[in-house]
């Protein structure tokens, strides 16, 4: 996002942080996200709601006749401070409303004492995703809403979290030009800020102990200044050591590593 699209999505989540402090976090997120599915199948729709050249409280009058009947007063509010903000981007408008119901939907997590398992459940998703190519061709498709919807509650219904699915159903449904796997990624990382922390992708030859994954988990923590939400992933091609990603900063000091150093430097 540009400069005027980032401090307009900052206002966007405070006015959903203060309506989540008011309870009902749950329902405000489900509606944010059906607000942003009807968007995302309206162009024109979301081009008259995020048009900087229109007065707010008409874009606010437009958004109120279009959702007042269906969503609630509280998420409506939220909207209603996403339209009187000037985006860099239609898209970032919509993104605004997706990241909000997101963040409510963690909120709601959170209160439960869920919201590890639900950051833990996307992340294996998505890596599903990433390995079986015929599931994601199937969510990645055109196929219809019900469809997908069907195939999403088939895999995890009783497996996983409901507000997962809930997730997981509106990336598949509404991807908004991103393959599923790729918006997961995206939405745990909203879960993941949620508690102010950041995500560790961790690549390892073989399973880590616990007493091997608190020790990073630690010495991350030391190094960050912050506290990490470690996805291990086991693969035996990097032979030994550790990859550790956290954002676009990679740490590898695994053998495969070494050896390709190695490689490079006889080869040059």
């Amino acid at each position: 996002m540009l400069q005027s699209s980032r401090v307009s999505l900052q206002a966007v989540l405070e006015a959903a942080n203060a309506e989540i402090s008011g309870g009902n976090a749950r329902e405000i997120g489900q509606s944010l996200l059906g607000v942003v599915g009807v968007l995302a199948d309206n162009l024109g729709l979301r081009k008259a709601l995020a048009d900087s050249s229109e007065p707010a409280e008409k874009k606010q009058g437009l958004l109120r006749a279009v959702f007042a009947a269906q969503v609630p007063e509280a998420a409506l509010r939220v909207a209603e401070v996403a339209v009187s903000k000037r985006w860099a981007r239609t898209q970032d408008f919509v993104t605004s409303l997706e990241v909000a119901g997101v963040t409510a939907i963690a909120a709601a997590a959170q209160e439960i004492g869920q919201l590890g398992q639900v950051e833990e459940e996307l992340f294996r998703f998505a890596r599903l995703l990433e390995s079986d190519h015929e599931l994601s061709r199937a969510l990645d498709s055109d196929a219809g809403a019900e469809a997908k919807r069907a195939l999403v509650e088939n895999l995890l219904s009783g497996k996983a979290e409901p507000d997962t699915i809930t997730l997981v159903e509106h990336a598949a449904v509404h991807p908004r030009g991103l393959r599923v796997a790729i918006a997961l990624d995206h939405f745990s990382d909203i879960l993941a800020a949620r508690q102010q922390r950041s995500v560790a992708e961790v690549t390892v030859a073989a399973p880590l102990s616990q007493e091997q994954t608190d020790r990073l988990a630690a010495a991350l923590a030391a190094n960050y200044g912050r506290e990490l939400v470690l996805n291990v992933q086991v693969d035996p091609e990097v032979i030994g050591g550790v990859r550790v990603q956290v954002g676009d900063e990679v740490m590898n000091s695994t053998i495969a590593d070494r050896l390709a150093e190695v490689h490079r430097k006889l080869a040059s």
